[in-house]
């Protein structure tokens, strides 16, 4: 009779025994968010956002861009110079339609056009190209710059849209792989202890204070924890394989799920529901700086410039150019020429001017432009809408999560007390092994349900965050 009360002593001892956790420092999600943010690819990929922006912005300011320009002809036929034409010079459009040039020029040649005619030691010339119509408040230059200027808040938006949807799945699969880690160590317990009570009453059988029906009892018992074992360390093993996706190394390999640290325990942590996101009164408020909502705004913003430049393009062209001329380097030839009675001297100008007589292609092109940003509009509010619905519902599900969890706390209590009370009747003999594994069994399902509202809660606060763009 000792013996068996030891047993049963030994028995209550180590179900309540606090869940082993590795010696090595678990892997908190702070700890698992960080390895993703700064090793994951698709992180990595996101970051390439901006850089592909720069790159973008680059390339505008490039349009604005001086530019060296060389031309030379040549014609030379049976032994004579027919001509020969150089043109070296710089180019330098600088905005409000203007566009700068300055350039040097030879002409010889036994057959030269008399209005090619150079002064022998060649000609300078400065001149001056203004857009007057079409081009003169916003050009495709301006329009690209100003663009791109925008896609540098753009890429940011979609760099943090990017790392918002991939955290929210990282973080279901964590709080599922924490979840599966959990339950397989409970189940690991009542199998030990399913075990030392089977043993426990196999002696007392032997000693003849136990029918051999208890022994078969706690033998099923025994089996069905094996069961459940066995199952847990199939989900546990799927849910690491789906965790594996997200956990990689510096080096750019992916972890296997055997060199996973092991997880945080979900019973040591009181935290999760005194942690919640504060409850959002205004999810308009939110949703102003939502990634999403930001890469709405964006495309609002350029598209407006594309429409100025579709308007733009329905002007006539109207291009005025002016060149001063010299003679060699030499910009008044004629004596007592100075100041602005320069550019009067030695000149040379022109007026470009044309227009479609219907002009529908510019028409069209600004008809499309308005109804895009008609369509932005409507996609815009309507991701409002499904945003603010979304948080108000993982708001919902966070005060319901918090008060079954609080309910759940309790029931396991209550159960726990119950199997303490149960146990302690039988040690006097005034209950049986079946009441004890039926007390046992809802204490467990209590624990599981637990759990799994603590899963729950922690994947619907992360999408609560992800939902206000702040996961």
């Amino acid at each position: 009779m000792n013996l068996r009360l030891m047993q049963q002593i030994r028995f209550v001892l180590l179900f309540f025994l606090p869940i082993h956790l590795s010696a090595q420092a678990p892997l908190d999600w702070p700890r698992f968010r960080q390895q993703i943010l700064s090793n994951h690819p698709l992180a990595l990929q996101a970051d390439l956002y901006r850089d592909q922006a720069r790159a973008a912005f680059l390339r505008a300011q490039g349009g604005f861009d001086p530019k060296a320009v060389l031309d030379l002809s040549n014609k030379n036929f049976k032994g004579q110079n027919y001509f020969q034409y150089s043109e070296a010079g710089l180019k330098w459009p600088v905005g409000l339609g203007l566009e700068w040039t300055a350039n040097y020029n030879w002409a010889y040649g036994n057959f030269l056009n008399p209005e090619s005619k150079l002064p022998t030691q060649g000609q300078a010339a400065l001149g001056l190209t203004w857009t007057l119509g079409q081009g003169l408040l916003i050009d495709e230059r301006r329009a690209n710059l100003r663009q791109s200027r925008i896609g540098l808040d753009l890429s940011e938006a979609e760099r943090a849209d990017a790392l918002n949807d991939l955290l929210l799945e990282a973080a279901k699969a964590y709080w599922t792989w924490v979840l599966a880690d959990n339950q397989l160590q409970i189940y690991e317990q009542s199998l030990q202890q399913a075990q030392i009570r089977h043993q426990g009453l196999l002696e007392s059988f032997r000693q003849g204070d136990k029918p051999a029906i208890d022994t078969l009892e706690s033998f099923i018992q025994v089996q069905n924890r094996q069961l459940d074992l066995n199952f847990a360390r199939l989900d546990l093993q799927n849910a690491g394989l789906t965790l594996s996706r997200f956990y990689w190394t510096s080096a750019q390999t992916p972890v296997s799920p055997g060199e996973i640290p092991r997880p945080v325990s979900l019973l040591d942590n009181t935290a999760p529901v005194s942690s919640a996101v504060p409850p959002v009164e205004n999810p308009s408020a939110v949703l102003s700086s939502h990634p999403q909502i930001r890469m709405y705004a964006a495309k609002l913003n350029m598209l407006d410039i594309e429409r100025r430049w579709k308007q733009e393009k329905r002007k006539p062209v109207l291009d005025l150019s002016y060149y001063l001329l010299g003679n060699g380097w030499q910009f008044s030839p004629t004596p007592g020429t100075e100041g602005l009675g320069v550019l009067a001297n030695d000149y040379k100008w022109g007026l470009h001017f044309s227009f479609p007589i219907l002009n529908r292609k510019a028409r069209g092109d600004w008809q499309v432009t308005q109804i895009k940003i008609a369509q932005t509009d409507l996609a815009l509010e309507q991701k409002k809408l499904d945003l603010a619905t979304k948080i108000r519902q993982y708001q919902n599900e966070l005060q319901q999560l918090a008060a079954q969890i609080t309910l759940y706390r309790d029931l396991s209590t209550n159960y726990r007390l119950l199997l303490e009370a149960e146990t302690e009747k039988f040690k006097y003999g005034e209950s049986s092994i079946f009441l004890i594994n039926t007390r046992e069994q809802r204490y467990l399902e209590a624990q599981n349900k637990y759990l799994k509202l603590l899963s729950e809660y922690q994947k619907s606060n992360a999408g609560l965050l992800w939902a206000s763009g702040a996961l």
